[in-house]
């Protein structure tokens, strides 16, 4: 691995094989210059980002974070990937970093500060949620210091955007999607919903994965009209309550709900309706 370029005494840019890549450990780059061969004894991680843009900015903030700090995000990361099977885009290596970078000095300097979506986060991104949960334990772990529920949800924030990826609508407005959609549904619901509730967050999960696909244009709007009307049989108080659902989405956000997606809401419904009532 040759080095191609320095960003500090910690790490460096390299080429692997014709693979620009970023690699980093103490004292890593300490009286090399550019050419030289790496000890790959000395190197502790390396990172291969895939556009130039992410990696322009990886070596920016690079140059300003500590390298304690660097290797504690890429832990957590790659603790957070293994229990999550949605693949995380690699920008997740820029912004929770720099987040987790911010929250520990903010906590050495008892600086606190909110997160006004903490409990929707929490009710909605149950899985994202036990993650930043995680993320906090290891960071209680590694260096001592105790981070609020605040941060926990902001640290599920980059978890849920590192599942949207870049191409798809900002997280603000998928949460407030899943927030008016299922506040339609609660509405029309007999008994309060326990939020540990697997129907319930299968369901919230849906309506995440459809926000982002439908808001990016990924939604293909299909008439299975065989298998719809086979549904509607079988599930029929579902309907109405689809029903309303899609005039709403079709009225607040111009799109035009298929049949294929209707069916698949019918069946979430119908488990919440069994699970939960359905007000007379």
């Amino acid at each position: 691995m040759t080095i191609t370029k320095i960003l500090n005494n910690n790490a460096v840019c390299a080429d692997s094989d014709g693979i620009e890549t970023i690699a980093m450990g103490r004292g890593l780059a300490f009286g090399q210059k550019v050419g030289n061969e790496l000890d790959p004894l000395k190197i502790e991680k390396t990172f291969v980002l895939q556009t130039e843009e992410k990696r322009n900015r990886f070596q920016q903030f690079v140059k300003n974070i500590p390298l304690e700090d660097i290797l504690l995000a890429e832990k957590i990361i790659s603790y957070a990937q293994q229990k999550n099977p949605t693949p995380f885009d690699e920008s997740i290596y820029i912004t929770l970093t720099d987040h987790l970078s911010a929250a520990l000095e903010r906590t050495r300097q008892n600086i606190a500060i909110t997160n006004p979506l903490t409990s929707l986060i929490q009710s909605f991104y149950p899985t994202e949620f036990s993650l930043g949960v995680d993320a906090v334990k290891i960071i209680k772990e590694e260096t001592g210091m105790s981070l609020s529920k605040d941060e926990t949800a902001f640290f599920a924030i980059h978890f849920i955007t590192a599942e949207l990826g870049d191409s798809t609508p900002g997280f603000s407005t998928v949460l407030n999607f899943v927030k008016e959609v299922s506040g339609i549904v609660l509405r029309k619901l007999k008994n309060p919903v326990d939020d540990s509730s697997i129907s319930w967050q299968r369901f919230l999960t849906h309506l995440s994965f459809f926000a982002q696909r439908f808001m990016s244009g990924g939604e293909k709007v299909t008439h299975e009209a065989l298998l719809y009307d086979s549904v509607v049989k079988t599930y029929p108080n579902a309907l109405p309550l689809v029903e309303e659902i899609c005039a709403f989405i079709k009225n607040n956000y111009s799109y035009e709900v298929g049949l294929d997606e209707k069916t698949y809401l019918m069946i979430h419904i119908n488990r919440l309706q069994i699970e939960f009532g359905i007000k007379d």
